[in-house]
């Protein structure tokens, strides 16, 4: 497959969840078939514990990136071990919950940094995640007893994790015409909920935007995973990924 120049831009812009797989054999398989539309691979809760850090060393072998999506949340020193711990992994980047609160989230950022020096390897981007996109309003109030919008949580949560010297956040999409302007130009806006034009995202997702349409309103990296992975054949899906990073690639700049 041969890529034009803003599509292989896109293509850093895309990451894709490996769950699901049984064994590294198949992740392994899945990362050999769809690394040409993907630059980053998510290894989540699900894949880190069934496989451990060979499936983050498989990636690299791979060469591409991994983000580690184990959304710590425990006290401080607790975060700090684990923050430590993932920046001697090498990710690229890993995540915590805002909801932790600011001393958390510090203790994560000088974990990851006094590693970092230590080997000389370059600190993880990390990001705090706000609102999952399976909540939405009614979620928010009813169960969590939250009476602000889903917007307007993000948002506070969004400006905690800016003061706490973390990189960006994990929000939907939907939310960024309501926040982005109000942060660093900097900051970065990581976006699950992503789906395919004419396509879908999953039916636990209730706050879901197109590829092109996230990238226009600022986001950074989409992860996108039932839009490819729910394909049967393996042409299936890297032709579900390459249609992701045409829709991308109009919003890339051209090659000067």
């Amino acid at each position: 497959m041969s890529l034009t120049y803003q599509e292989k831009l896109a293509r850093n812009r895309v990451c894709l969840p490996l769950d699901g797989l049984n064994s590294l054999a198949e992740v392994k398989e899945r990362v050999a078939e769809l690394k040409e539309v993907v630059g980053l691979f998510k290894v989540g809760k699900e894949s880190f514990t069934k496989f451990g850090p060979a499936v983050i060393e498989l990636i690299h072998n791979s060469k591409r990136e991994v983000f580690l999506d184990l959304k710590y949340h425990d006290i401080p020193n607790t975060v700090r071990g684990a923050a430590a711990a993932a920046a001697e992994l090498g990710v690229f980047m890993f995540n915590v919950h805002s909801s932790g609160g600011l001393e958390m989230m510090q203790a994560a950022k000088e974990g990851a940094l006094s590693v970092s020096e230590k080997i000389g390897m370059r600190c993880p981007k990390i990001i705090g995640v706000t609102v999952l996109t399976s909540i939405d309003n009614r979620i928010l109030r009813e169960d969590l007893g939250i009476q602000e919008e889903v917007e307007e949580h993000v948002l506070r949560l969004a400006k905690l994790t800016q003061k706490a010297s973390l990189d960006g956040i994990v929000c939907s999409a939907a939310d960024l015409y309501a926040i982005k302007d109000k942060l660093p130009d900097d900051f970065m806006f990581v976006t699950p909920g992503i789906k395919a034009v004419g396509g879908h995202a999953g039916a636990d997702q209730k706050r879901v935007f197109s590829p092109g349409n996230a990238i226009r309103d600022g986001s950074t990296i989409l992860v996108v995973g039932r839009t490819i992975t729910s394909f049967a054949t393996p042409e299936e899906r890297i032709e579900s990924g390459y249609n992701i990073l045409k829709d991308i690639a109009q919003y890339m700049p051209k090659k000067v």
